[in-house]
């Protein structure tokens, strides 16, 4: 048996340093083997095997099928199986542009994951808190008896069944279903940027996967990154370090001077890379400015005035030379056409578009500090909740509106009845005199 390939997993937690090695022998053959890298990890070694024989207990009479797996002296050992991934599926539709596709697809994944037979009740336990946070607050939310966390797109590969052929991350816990959905969407959307046309199409909400959970999926991946990591720094963290940007001597500004400004247009097909159109800039300069040819039958307009977070000043949109309204968007919007942003994806939707022929946009922009960030998103996630308070407030108050209208027509209605029997008593009294 040749080693045709080899993988160590060192920037891990000792309990969690395996080696993944590729063995091909004399006729072609090839198999699958993972090591320990020490003592410590080979309880997780051996866990893979248990994780295998309970996979295959829960997924059978299903579509999936957990890649067979059996124990050797120094490990176990994996069948290596060939054939197309669901990412790679996905990714053949991604370049046809058949992006409703994609969302269909994904759609049925969704309803084979949520389909499997062992679903449970998702109740708290220690390890869940332990690896993935305790600041999570789930109710009525479904999961699996056998919770595979990794069930991304390049992990399943498709055929006659579909073979999940890596299954290290098995939890012995429940995990909603919902999370384990978050995974595979997130690590197919942002694990290659080949894929960033689909960004704005918001596949997690057309998945049924609400906004205001997305945040509490991602520090949920982040615990569990930085469980498997122990005190080493996870791959995020050190790019983050990497690429972090110089900062003068005050630490207000970062040194860096460019952005780009993206508009994307929707024909009625939604927002993607393909149709929009985008133009760098220097913050130094005093007023951005571009103008548009819009397409006929334009239906949205979305401004990305950055890729950063920014403080937007003087935002001007014209459209045939009258002024448009901007409808909505991810930051806090105060008086004089400005916008503080505290995220890095920065959005503005523009209104009534639909017979535009010429879109003009101007503004001047300023880059937040780091410490403002912070503030910022904090202020905007209040504001964003202030905003349904008050939309329940409105409709309680139509509500309560309603029901005094009606309490009020009902009153006149016994006064008249009142005055008409008074009336007629009235008349019968005159009538005897």
């Amino acid at each position: 048996m040749n080693p045709i390939y080899c993988k160590y997993s060192n920037d891990r937690a000792e309990q969690f340093q395996i080696k993944t090695a590729i063995y091909q022998d004399e006729n072609g053959q090839r198999t699958v083997q993972k090591s320990p890298l020490g003592p410590a990890a080979e309880k997780h070694v051996e866990d893979i095997h248990r994780h295998y024989l309970k996979m295959r207990e829960s997924y059978e009479g299903t579509l999936f099928t957990p890649n067979k797996c059996k124990k050797t002296a120094d490990g176990v050992q994996l069948e290596f199986v060939e054939g197309e991934t669901f990412e790679q599926y996905l990714d053949s539709l991604y370049i046809q542009g058949r992006y409703l596709d994609i969302v269909e697809e994904i759609k049925r994944y969704k309803e084979i994951l949520y389909g499997l037979p062992d679903n449970i009740p998702f109740r708290y336990t220690e390890e869940f808190d332990r690896i993935f946070g305790e600041k999570t607050l789930f109710t009525d939310a479904e999961s699996l008896k056998v919770s595979n966390i990794d069930l991304i797109f390049g992990n399943v590969v498709m055929g006659e069944t579909w073979t999940v052929i890596d299954y290290e991350w098995v939890m012995d816990f429940p995990v909603p279903v919902e999370f384990i959905l978050y995974r595979a969407i997130h690590y197919y959307l942002y694990s290659s940027t080949k894929r960033n046309a689909l960004i704005s199409f918001q596949l997690f909400q057309l998945l049924g996967i609400p906004a205001e959970k997305l945040q509490t999926y991602a520090e949920m991946e982040h615990a569990f990154q930085r469980h498997v990591a122990g005190k080493k720094h996870t791959m995020a963290e050190l790019k983050k370090e990497m690429l972090k940007l110089y900062v003068n001597a005050r630490g207000m500004q970062p040194n860096r001077d460019m952005d780009f400004v993206q508009i994307y247009i929707d024909c009625g097909e939604g927002f993607s890379e393909e149709t929009s159109v985008k133009k760098g800039y220097f913050y130094s300069k005093k007023e951005i400015e571009l103008e548009l040819e819009l397409p006929k039958g334009v239906k949205k307009v979305r401004i990305d005035p950055a890729a950063s977070a920014v403080i937007i000043k003087g935002l001007y949109v014209w459209g045939d030379n009258r002024q448009l309204e901007c409808s909505k968007c991810n930051g806090l919007v105060l008086n004089g056409g400005t916008y503080i942003f505290g995220t890095e994806d920065p959005q503005i939707f523009v209104a009534s578009v639909e017979d535009v022929k010429v879109l003009q946009v101007k503004f001047s922009v300023l880059e937040l500090t780091e410490e403002w960030k912070k503030d910022v998103a904090a202020l905007t996630g209040n504001y964003e909740k202030l905003e349904e308070e008050l939309a329940g407030q409105v409709l309680l108050n139509s509500r309560l509106a309603a029901e005094k209208d009606q309490a009020q027509q009902y009153i006149d209605q016994l006064h008249s009845k009142r005055l008409w029997r008074i009336y007629e008593k009235v008349k019968k009294i005159l009538r005897r005199r």
